[in-house]
Order: structure tokens, then sequence, then C-alpha cells
């Protein structure tokens, strides 16, 4: 994966009020498709959050141009995004110094577009790794607990296409449960990131529900026509995430 960064990656995030993962995915598709995004991300909304259904992101690139600043570059970025929904470039806000690092957002106040909500549009420098942790609501949006298993599953997509790895990844949500889904590409094939959230059973402690779930999850994916690059579980947290030192 070529996180490059001199790259801009303008992420643009938006509710839709929906249970459906396949209507999630279709305006993750149309994100890909209007704005020739590089990576996408549809996760369950968070139940203690405000929002319902899934979130959507997707980001695209920008490249810099010859002897262009890069406030120059990130105001660029962003003019895709502002004009196809209707925002005053004016309020496109640049934060922090070229010493510090440099990124812009624009507070898009819950805009109503086309059955969706926009919430949220920045642009920064190189862009997040889809490997970062991140917080997941269990499918059925239960309360999560303290004994719940996470489960990350990294996956290679057997495709280029953006738009086809969403379609070719829907049945392995379906089968993990997952409430969150990142895809990005930027040569060759698509990574898939993959997050569940299980709840314990009665009377299991938590390393039989580590060993129950790994296992679980080994099974499902053994049907899975993709490459498998890691299956991570922890408890309570992405397996990613790291205490504060």
């Amino acid at each position: 994966m070529d996180l490059r960064e001199t790259d801009v990656v303008t992420q643009i995030s938006a509710n839709i009020e929906t249970d459906d993962f396949a209507t999630a995915a279709a305006l993750g598709e149309q994100f890909i498709g209007e704005f020739e995004a590089t990576a996408v991300e549809i996760c369950r909304a968070d139940p203690e959050g405000g929002w319902k259904g899934y979130s959507v992101s997707a980001g695209y690139r920008t490249a810099p141009a010859d002897d262009e600043e890069p406030t120059e570059t990130l105001n660029r970025a962003a003019l895709p995004a502002l004009f196809r929904f209707g925002l005053n470039a004016e309020f496109f806000e640049i934060h922090g110094t070229p010493e510090t690092g440099q990124y812009g957002s624009y507070d898009a106040y819950d805009t109503k577009v086309d059955g969706y909500t926009l919430y949220s549009l920045m642009a920064t420098f190189g862009g997040t790794d889809p490997r970062e942790p991140a917080y997941v609501p269990r499918h059925d949006f239960s309360p999560r607990a303290d004994s719940d298993v996470i489960s990350r599953v990294h996956l290679f997509v057997p495709t280029g296409d953006l738009q086809a790895a969403i379609r070719l990844c829907e049945p392995t949500v379906t089968d993990l449960s997952a409430s969150l889904i990142r895809i990005s590409t930027d040569a060759g094939p698509c990574e898939a990131v993959l997050l569940s959230a299980f709840p314990a059973r009665a009377g299991e402690s938590g390393e039989e529900a580590l060993r129950r779930i790994t296992d679980e999850v080994t099974e499902r994916l053994s049907q899975v026509g993709m490459s498998v690059r890691a299956i991570h579980t922890g408890l309570e947290d992405d397996p990613f995430s790291v205490e504060p030192g």
C-alpha cells in the first residue's frame, strides 16, 4: 500500500440512516465514482454518538503542483468536494503551520444531500493509514461490554477496482458480522480491513472467548475466495490499539 505523504487526501464523511449494508455500500460506490476515490470506509454508527445507520467515508488524492504552497494544494484539493456539495469555499479553513503540519477542514453543519447527511470534509497530507485502530459497535447495536472480543481481519482483494472490491467483500462483511470495513488501493489489488465486536458468552473467561472467536472467524474465512493476510483478536479494544504510555 502506497501512502504518498506529498499527496493531499480529501476525506468526505456522511451518515446514511439505513440498517442495510448494501445501501450504505452503494453510497460508498457513488463517492468512488464521483471523486475517483482511492479509499473508502463503511461503519455502523455508534449508538452513543447520536447517529443512526452507517457512516460512509471516501478519500481521493490530489498531487501538489510544481512550486505550489501547501495551503494552495489543500485549497485546490478540496474544490471538487466543495463544488459537488454546494459548499462555500470561503469557509474551508486551513489549520496548523508549515513547521507543525497543516490540514484543511470544512464544518458541513450536517448538510442534507440526496438522502444522506454530509458531516465532515477534511484535507490532509498523506491521508490516514487504513490499519489505524478504530472503535466499532456490535453488529446488532446492543451495548458494548469490557468482555467483548474485537476481531480484525486483513484481506487482499483480487481487484484494483475499489467499487468491485466493495461488492466482493460484502458476503464476508455479513459472514463476520463486521461493523466496519475499510478498503484502499493505490496500485494493484485492494487491501481490506474488517472489524467486528462479539459478546462473550455467559460464564466464559476472556481467554476462552478469545480462543472461541479466533476459531470461529478462522472457520468463516476458510470459504473466502481472497487471500487472508492476518487475523487479530483482542478484548474490548481493536487489537491494534495501544495504551498511552
